[in-house]
C-alpha cells in the first residue's frame, strides 16, 4: 500500500513556482492595491515614490521580460498621479520619460500606444504646447494604426486642427514604418525614439530652474485706480522676499503719506522707471530705487491716510499691493519683517475669522445700494487656454462666448450696463481683471469658468466665494485656477487671515446661492444628469481685492466627456447664460425686497 501510495504521489506533478519576473511584478501589484486602498498614505509623496520603485525595480531587474513594459507603464501612471497632486516638473518628467521607454523598447507591447498617448496629452494639458501635442498624436496614429486608443488620438488630433497626413514632424523623416499589424495583433514598431519627449521636458525643466536660481529682477510695475482705491502690482522674475512699512505725512506738507515695499535681494530691470505717476485721488506717484544692501525700495507717496493689504502671487511671479482710503487716525503699523513661515496662532485666527455659509442683510442692503454695473469676467485667454476637454475643447473659448452671451441678457433683460474684462483672446492677469472691476465701480463680479477633473466621470455645477478654507477639494480647485500649487494656496491662507476684509462677504454667499440654484434649475428643464455641487468657500487670486460681490461660477466639467460635447453646442452655452441672468436677477430682487421692506419700516 505504502508503495502504491508513494507511485501515486511521483505521478502528481508538484505545483510549479511562478517566474521571478511574475513572481515580482505580482509582489509589486500587491503593494499598489494596497496604497490604492489607503487614502491616508496618498496624502505623503514619499509612499508614492516607494510604490513607483517597485515597478521600476521589476523593470530593471527583468528587462527582457513580458512584465518589463507592465512595470514601467505602471510606474508612469503613479508618477503621473504624483504630479497632478503636487505639480512638480520633475515628477512630470519622471513620468513622461517612463511612458517613453514603453513606447522605445516594447513598440509591440499593447501598451505603447497607451503610453505614447499619455505623452502627447501631458504636452497639451500640462505644458501647455498644442503644437508639440499635434506632433505626438500624429506619431501614435502613423506608429500604431491598429491601436485601441488610436481612435481617439485621431479624433484629439483633428480637434486641434492636424492630420497624421499633414504633421510636419512626421514629414521630417520621423514616421514609423509602413504600418500594417503583426502577427497576433500586435502593433507596428515606431522608428521614432520616444525619449526625445522626456529630454525635451527635461531641458525645459532644468531651464525653469536655472531662471528659479537667478536673483530675482523687478521688470514691471502696473498700476489700477478708482476715485478710492488703487492697486499695484509688482512683477518680479522669481519669487522674492519682501517687507512693508509706512510712513506718516510731515507737518506743513513737506513729504506725504508713504508706504513701501522693500524687496529683499532683488536687481532693478531695465525697463522700470524711476518715477511714474499716478494722478488719482489716492496715490500721486510710485518711486523706485535700488537702495543699499542689495534691495529695492518701491515708494507709494499717497495723498491722505489710507489701508493697505500686500500679498504675493506667483504665475507670473509678482507683489500686489491693494491701498483704500482709511481714517487719518488710524495708527500706523510698524515695518513687517520678511514673511516667515506661519505658526500656529496663524491658524488660530483663521478659526476666528471662518464663519458658515449663511445669508445676512449686509451693509450695503441696508445702505440701499442698487445694482448698475456688472463686470463679468471670461475665465483664462490668450496664452492661458485653460482646462482642455477630451477631444481638445478648449475653456477660454467657451467661457467667452458664455459671457458674451450673459452680457446681451444681462442689457435686454435686467436693462444694466455690462462690462468684459476680455471681449477676444487676450490674456490678462488674475489682478488685473479684479482690478478692472473695482476701477469701474463695478456692483457685482461674475467670473466664468469650467471645472476639470483628473477624474473623467466628474461632472456638475458649483459656484464659489472668496473666503478660507480648509475643504481639500476647494484648494485643489483654486491653485489649478489660480496656476500654482496647494502649497501656496494654504500659505496664503495664514497671510488673508490677517488681510481678508468680510464687507462683501454675505453678498457673495447670497449671490452665489441665487446663481447656483437657477443654473440648476435652468439646465436641469432641458438636460439630464445635471449635478448640483453647491456653493463653497474658495482662494481664488481673482477674486482677492473685489470691493463687490464677487462669485466664480464653475459652470460644467468640460473633462466629463458629456458635459464637454454640450458644451460645445449653442444650446447648452445659452442655457448656461439664461441660468446666471436669472440668478443675478433674483439676487436684485432679493436686495430690493429686503430694502423696501427696510424703507418702509
Amino acid at each position: 500500500m505504502l508503495f502504491c501510495l508513494l507511485l501515486l504521489g511521483a505521478a502528481i506533478p508538484a505545483r510549479a513556482d511562478p517566474p521571478p519576473a511574475e513572481a515580482a511584478y505580482q509582489k509589486a501589484r500587491r503593494a499598489f492595491y494596497r496604497f490604492k486602498a489607503d487614502k491616508s498614505r496618498q496624502k505623503f509623496r514619499h509612499n508614492w515614490q516607494r510604490v513607483a520603485a517597485r515597478f521600476e525595480k521589476v523593470a530593471s531587474q527583468f528587462p527582457d521580460s513580458s512584465r518589463a513594459p507592465d512595470a514601467l507603464y505602471t510606474a508612469g501612471r503613479l508618477y503621473l498621479g504624483l504630479y497632478e497632486i503636487s505639480r512638480v516638473p520633475a515628477d512630470l518628467e519622471r513620468a513622461l520619460e517612463l511612458f517613453g521607454q514603453v513606447v522605445e523598447r516594447f513598440p509591440q507591447n499593447h501598451l505603447a500606444d497607451d503610453s505614447q498617448l499619455y505623452v502627447a496629452t501631458a504636452w497639451l494639458e500640462y505644458l501647455k504646447q498644442p503644437q508639440r501635442a499635434r506632433n505626438e498624436l500624429a506619431f501614435l496614429v502613423n506608429a500604431f494604426p491598429q491601436g485601441d486608443v488610436t481612435p481617439k488620438a485621431r479624433s484629439m488630433l483633428e480637434d486641434l486642427g492636424g492630420s497624421s497626413d499633414s504633421d510636419p514632424e512626421v514629414k521630417t523623416g520621423k514616421q514609423p514604418s509602413p504600418a500594417s499589424p503583426t502577427a497576433g495583433g500586435q502593433k507596428t514598431a515606431p522608428a521614432r525614439t520616444a525619449t526625445a519627449n522626456a529630454n525635451a521636458v527635461a531641458e525645459k525643466q532644468k531651464a525653469a530652474a536655472t531662471r528659479k536660481q537667478q536673483e530675482p529682477v523687478l521688470e514691471a510695475v502696473k498700476h489700477w485706480s478708482n476715485p478710492d482705491y488703487t492697486r499695484i502690482a509688482l512683477y518680479t522674475r522669481s519669487q522674492v522676499r519682501f517687507r512693508v512699512g509706512r510712513l506718516e505725512a510731515e507737518p506743513g506738507g513737506h513729504k506725504p503719506h508713504r508706504l513701501y515695499v522693500d524687496l529683499l535681494g532683488t536687481e532693478l530691470g531695465d525697463e522700470v522707471p524711476a518715477t511714474m505717476k499716478v494722478r488719482d485721488s489716492l496715490v500721486s506717484r510710485i518711486r523706485v530705487a535700488e537702495r543699499d544692501g542689495g534691495f529695492i525700495r518701491v515708494v507709494l507717496d499717497c495723498r491722505q491716510p489710507f489701508s493697505q493689504k500686500v500679498i504675493p502671487l506667483q504665475n507670473p511671479d509678482r507683489v500686489v499691493v491693494d491701498l483704500s482710503k482709511d481714517n487719518p487716525r488710524r495708527a500706523s503699523p510698524r515695518p513687517s519683517r520678511p514673511r516667515a513661515r506661519p505658526r500656529s496662532a496663524a491658524k488660530k485666527k483663521i478659526a476666528m475669522i471662518k464663519r458658515k455659509s449663511r445669508p445676512e442683510v449686509s451693509l450695503s442692503v441696508m445702505a440701499g445700494l442698487k445694482i448698475k454695473r456688472i463686470v463679468i469676467d471670461p475665465g483664462h485667454g490668450g496664452r492661458d487656454p485653460g482646462a482642455i476637454g477630451p477631444t481638445g475643447a478648449l475653456e477660454k473659448k467657451l467661457v467667452l462666448d458664455i459671457a458674451r452671451r450673459l452680457a446681451r441678457l444681462v442689457r435686454e433683460k435686467l436693462e444694466l450696463e455690462v462690462l468684459l474684462t476680455r471681449t477676444n483672446d487676450k490674456f490678462i492677469p488674475l489682478e488685473g481683471r479684479t482690478a478692472f472691476a473695482n476701477e469701474h465701480r463695478a456692483d457685482l463680479f461674475v467670473s466664468i469658468h469650467l471645472n476639470a477633473h483628473t477624474n473623467r466621470r466628474f461632472h456638475g455645477v458649483e459656484t464659489f466665494y472668496l473666503d478660507l478654507t480648509d475643504d481639500r477639494y476647494s484648494i485643489r480647485l483654486a491653485a489649478r485656477e489660480n496656476a500654482t500649487s496647494e502649497k501656496t494656496i494654504s500659505d496664503l491662507k495664514y497671510i488673508l487671515a490677517d488681510l481678508a476684509t468680510k464687507s462683501n462677504t454675505d453678498d457673495s454667499i447670497q449671490l452665489s446661492r441665487l446663481v447656483q440654484r437657477s443654473l440648476v434649475r435652468n439646465l436641469r428643464a432641458r438636460y439630464r444628469g445635471i449635478k448640483s455641487l453647491g456653493i463653497k468657500p474658495a482662494l481664488f487670486y481673482v477674486l482677492i481685492g473685489a470691493r463687490m460681490p464677487a462669485i466664480l461660477v464653475e459652470a460644467s466639467f468640460i473633462t466629463n466627456r458629456r458635459e464637454e460635447k454640450r458644451l460645445r453646442t449653442a444650446a447648452y452655452r445659452q442655457k448656461i447664460a439664461e441660468g446666471l441672468c436669472q440668478g443675478i436677477a433674483d439676487f436684485i430682487k432679493a436686495r430690493q425686497k429686503i430694502y423696501a421692506g427696510g424703507a418702509g419700516k
